[in-house]
């Protein structure tokens, strides 16, 4: 059986009558949602909804939980509810009417908020400078609120799932405020400049035999090198670049492994605490394509095997390259009912959403039965409406 499901936050759904949008959504042959039970900050634009409430641009509350936390679940890193009880009462709303499958769509570590009161904590480039809105979860005091922030959400409320986000290290370019360069990125000093050498991940790579010093040098010394020369890489040129310095440089390939194998033990932890009925799926990367989610220190057949399945974000410009990406992450993994899907039924991806059915059709065909369309509140009505028409 194939289910669907529609990732939604609560500001678009808060202060409308909840019977009125479990009916909008059911008629677009949606039968769950995902909704945003922690989220960080941004800007969105909202297309008009009827019944909706609010103008036309959002900012969200950084760092903020939809729901009622249990503070004695935190440590060191405390909850911080959203400021708007109308905002944390759409999850329970949700639950009551009960038409709809619920489950937590859950951000872990892309938190400026955490990161701007625990500088201590974010994850930190081979210069030293630090990302606040990535925290590490190296650093133990991060992964403790890992775990406690998905005990929380789970105990909260009867999700039938948990959908984790951002669990390990987020990339470089992330769209965080005003983010600007006068040199074209691509994916060699995306990578260089992702690597975190916290004094957390140094004391873990030396215990793993690795000379953290000596590499951050190592990674310093060529991104230098890279900027400082008057040149811009191609896109296949910086592919071959990185598989170059993974293949040559032993230690680089040690800490990217070293960081997955972190965090297949956080979402292993987080399985085993939080109640067996409700199912856990882990979001493993926002790279394209999902090979590369090793970039995060994501392990997609580890995360696999420790939790209930990934939840993959398809955002490609074709259906050919959505399926082909499918092909690949069902092989990486080995069992094509490990997976779901999420497709993006308007613009940017799939020619504005106009090669949704073939690329909807074709994961099928791979043996992918969960869907998931993003995002309720940012898409047309009209994109919207084409979901009506998959079976």
């Amino acid at each position: 059986m194939t289910t669907r499901s529609l990732y939604t936050y609560s500001w678009d759904v808060a202060g409308r009558k909840m019977s009125g949008f479990v009916d909008e959504v059911l008629a677009l042959g949606v039968n769950g949602v995902k909704l945003a039970a922690s989220y960080h900050a941004g800007k969105f634009i909202r297309p008009p909804r009827a019944g909706q409430v609010g103008g036309r641009v959002v900012f969200p509350e950084d760092g903020a939980l939809y729901y009622e936390p249990s503070r004695s679940h935190y440590g060191s890193l405390p909850a911080h509810p959203h400021s708007d009880p109308a905002q944390r009462r759409v999850a329970y709303d949700l639950a009551e009417d009960g038409r709809l499958a619920l489950s937590a769509w859950t951000i872990l570590f892309h938190n400026s908020r955490l990161g701007a009161e625990h500088p201590e904590l974010v994850t930190r480039n081979a210069w030293g400078d630090g990302y606040l809105y990535a925290l590490c979860p190296m650093q133990q005091h991060v992964f403790d609120y890992g775990v406690a922030l998905a005990i929380d959400v789970a105990q909260a409320l009867p999700w039938q799932s948990l959908t984790l986000e951002s669990p390990g290290w987020a990339p470089y370019d992330h769209g965080y405020h005003h983010e600007f360069a006068q040199v074209r990125r691509n994916v060699w000093l995306e990578t260089m400049l992702g690597l975190c050498f916290c004094d957390a991940c140094r004391v873990a790579a030396r215990a793993r035999g690795i000379d953290a010093d000596a590499l951050a040098a190592r990674v310093r010394n060529r991104v230098d090198g890279y900027l400082a020369a008057h040149v811009d890489a191609a896109p296949d040129q910086a592919g071959a670049w990185l598989a170059a310095d993974l293949f040559e440089d032993l230690e680089l390939a040690a800490l990217v492994r070293l960081r997955q194998e972190r965090v297949t033990e956080l979402v292993h932890t987080i399985r085993q605490a939080i109640p067996a009925e409700v199912a856990l799926y882990v979001i493993p990367t926002v790279q394209r394509p999902t090979a590369q989610t090793w970039l995060e220190g994501s392990d997609l057949a580890a995360l696999a095997k420790v939790c209930d399945g990934v939840e993959v974000p398809f955002y490609e410009p074709s259906a050919e390259r959505v399926i082909a990406d499918g092909v690949d992450t069902v092989r990486r993994i080995g069992d094509a009912t490990k997976v779901r899907a999420i497709l993006r039924p308007g613009v940017p991806d799939l020619g504005d959403g106009a090669q949704l059915q073939p690329a909807y059709e074709g994961l099928k065909a791979l043996g992918i039965k969960a869907f998931s369309f993003y995002n309720y509140g940012m898409l047309r009505p009209t994109a919207l409406a084409v979901l009506r028409g998959l079976n």
